[in-house]
C-alpha cells in the first residue's frame, strides 16, 4: 500500500477505521481517492488555467490542485481560517454564490461539504449547478451514502451538539444522506451523471476499503 498523494507507505488507524491515515501528509481515505478520480475524470477534462472552485480546500490535495489550475484556482470555505496554507476567499453557503455568474466555474469541488450547510442539500446543488459552465465538472463526496435508509434532514433545528452526534454521527453534520440522494443525483435534469470508475483493487493499493469513499459527479449539458 502507498499512499498516491504523497508516497508514503505508513497509515494508522483513526477513530476505529483501519489504515485510514496517511503518516506522511495526513490524507484520510476520501482524500486518496479524491486525487485518483481527479486525475482520471478531472485533470483531463478541465483545461490548465481553467476556473476551479474548491470548497473546504484540503492541505494534502492544495498543492496538487494549484499545481494543476495554476491562477484559475479558487479556494474557499466559510471559516477561510481553518485553511491557512490556502489563504482561501470567505465564501458562505448557499447565500455567498449569488457573487458569481452563472456558468463562472469550469469544475466545482466539494469533499464532505454538503453535510454542514443548513437547509435541504437539493437546493444547494442546485445553486451549485448554476455555476457551474457547461460540460463543467461538479466533483464531490458526501459521509457514507448509507444506502439502508433514505436521507435523514434536520439538523440545524436540534437542540444541541450531542442530538446531532446521535442522530447524525456527528456535531456539525445537519444531515444523514441515505439512497434517494444517490437516485437523485443519477436523474439530475441537465447533467449527466458519471460514475467515478475506483475499483476495489485500486482502493486497497492506496490504502482505502472496500466500497469506501464513493465519489459523485456531475457534468452540466451544455445549454444546462
Amino acid at each position: 500500500m502507498q499512499c498516491n498523494i504523497c508516497g508514503a507507505r505508513q497509515f494508522e488507524d483513526w477513530r476505529g477505521k483501519k489504515a485510514e491515515l496517511c503518516c506522511g501528509c495526513g490524507a484520510k481515505a476520501r482524500h486518496r481517492v479524491a486525487l485518483d478520480v481527479y486525475e482520471r475524470l478531472l485533470f483531463p477534462a478541465v483545461a490548465k488555467g481553467g476556473n476551479v472552485l474548491h470548497l473546504a480546500p484540503e492541505q494534502c490535495l492544495f498543492g496538487r490542485l494549484k499545481q494543476e489550475f495554476g491562477e484559475g484556482y479558487r479556494p474557499a470555505d466559510a471559516a477561510p481560517e481553518r485553511y491557512p496554507h490556502a489563504n482561501p476567499m470567505r465564501l458562505v453557503l448557499p447565500e455567498g454564490l449569488g457573487q458569481f455568474g452563472d456558468g463562472a466555474f469550469a469544475a466545482i469541488l466539494h469533499n464532505h461539504v454538503l453535510e454542514h450547510i443548513p437547509g435541504h442539500w437539493a437546493d444547494h446543488v442546485d445553486a451549485l449547478l448554476r455555476v457551474l459552465a457547461p460540460r463543467g465538472r461538479m466533483v464531490f463526496s458526501v459521509p457514507g451514502p448509507y444506502l439502508d435508509r433514505d436521507t435523514i434532514e434536520g439538523g440545524e433545528h436540534l437542540k444541541s451538539d450531542k442530538e446531532r452526534l446521535e442522530r447524525f454521527l456527528q456535531e456539525d453534520h445537519f444531515r444523514l444522506f441515505g439512497r434517494d440522494f444517490v437516485a437523485r443525483l443519477k436523474s439530475w435534469p441537465e447533467t449527466r451523471f458519471i460514475d467515478d470508475g475506483t475499483t476495489d483493487a485500486r482502493r486497497a493499493e492506496i490504502a482505502v476499503r472496500p466500497g469506501k469513499a464513493p465519489f459523485f459527479i456531475l457534468e452540466k449539458r451544455s445549454g444546462g
